[in-house]
């Protein structure tokens, strides 16, 4: 699909004109404030069933969207009051191409899940990961082999992953940048073009861009879509790890060295495991992955020697320290904070 958020819209097929917003999943919390029918694009946080377990005539327990909000803030909408659309497989629903009424829809469990926010796990392992790559929405460079390299994680031209940056931030953005953004380079950068190594107006118009909500939304869901969502079903998924620390190193892993690495591999056969197999309990999955940080640390002590780049020894140092710490829910120190290179900490309690 070419939106990889979820999102809602207030239905219109109703005989009011406005529905109420609330604090909480349920009638009995406070209404925040109120959205006119027709309103759009709300991107969808979270999806709880009711608190008090309320249910329809019917007797289906009504679920509950908290949204982004237009003014910036978050509430509680009924999913009998939106419809839905895009990808809502992690929240119990599937993709959805069309705008769907979300209460005629039927919400499985998640089982494969890391325990906790799904969303504060992957916005956690994002915030890691940026860490180690660009560090923000605006970071750009033009010295290596990706010819123009992007963004928090540094979506390259020669790799395809800017054109798919810039293709989904120009779906929906508007405004000069915007504009000479589609008219001077949207085919240049589809074509990969070299010759934009050395052009200074295109890295003014995407560092400029960078500031733009719609940028920032369309370069997490690049991540999202084409390593998150990869990784987990390439990786995660078959063999059951759902430790958000063991999530967030396949994440990591797959930024850094592409879907299809052999570390895993390599550390299911030095732990006598059968590859890509089920992980029978906790204990196990735990064995695999630290078993991979120190599978990957010896990986990038031997890149790091090669190519005369000592900071990438840092990245794997930091893996196998993190697990020898035993935070593995990836909750930080006190203040939620990880520290993932000298100088440079990130929040991810409440990413």
């Amino acid at each position: 699909m070419s939106n990889a958020l979820c999102l809602a819209t207030v239905r219109t097929e109703s005989d009011f004109s406005r529905i109420n917003v609330r604090k909480g999943a349920g009638t009995h919390t406070d209404i925040l404030t109120t959205l006119p029918v027709g309103t759009s694009d709300l991107t969808v946080r979270e999806v709880q069933p009711d608190a008090q377990q309320k249910a329809s005539s019917n007797g289906k327990i009504f679920q509950w969207f908290n949204v982004d909000l237009p003014d910036g803030t978050r509430g509680w909408v009924r999913d009998d009051l939106v419809d839905i659309v895009g990808d809502c497989g992690s929240f119990g629903y599937s993709s959805l191409s069309t705008p769907t009424y979300a209460f005629a829809l039927t919400r499985v469990d998640v089982v494969t899940l890391p325990p906790g926010d799904p969303h504060r796990v992957r916005k956690a392992s994002f915030n890691i990961t940026a860490g180690f790559e660009g560090g923000g929405y605006a970071t750009y460079q033009n010295r290596d082999d990706g010819i123009i390299s992007y963004g928090r994680f540094q979506f390259t031209l020669a790799s395809g992953s800017l054109f798919t940056v810039l293709d989904k931030y120009l779906a929906r953005a508007t405004g000069t940048t915007a504009d000479q953004l589609r008219s001077q380079y949207f085919e240049r950068i589809r074509s990969r073009d070299a010759a934009l190594r050395g052009d200074q107006n295109v890295r003014t118009l995407l560092v400029a861009a960078a500031a733009d909500p719609v940028m920032q939304a369309a370069q997490d869901a690049t991540a999202t879509e084409v390593y998150w969502d990869a990784a987990m079903n390439l990786s995660a998924i078959p063999r059951s790890i759902n430790t958000p620390m063991g999530r967030a190193l396949l994440f990591d892993m797959a930024i850094n060295h592409g879907l299809r690495h052999d570390m895993i591999a390599l550390a299911e056969g030095a732990e006598s495991l059968p590859v890509r197999g089920k992980l029978p309990d906790l204990a196990t999955e735990k064995r695999l992955i630290t078993r991979l940080a120190l599978v990957r640390q010896e990986r990038m002590i031997r890149l790091a020697d090669k190519l005369n780049a000592p900071g990438l020894k840092q990245r794997g140092d930091f893996w196998v320290a993190l697990v020898g710490t035993n935070d593995w829910d990836v909750l930080g120190d006190l203040n939620g904070n990880l520290l993932v290179k000298p100088g440079r900490a990130v929040q991810v309690k409440n990413p």
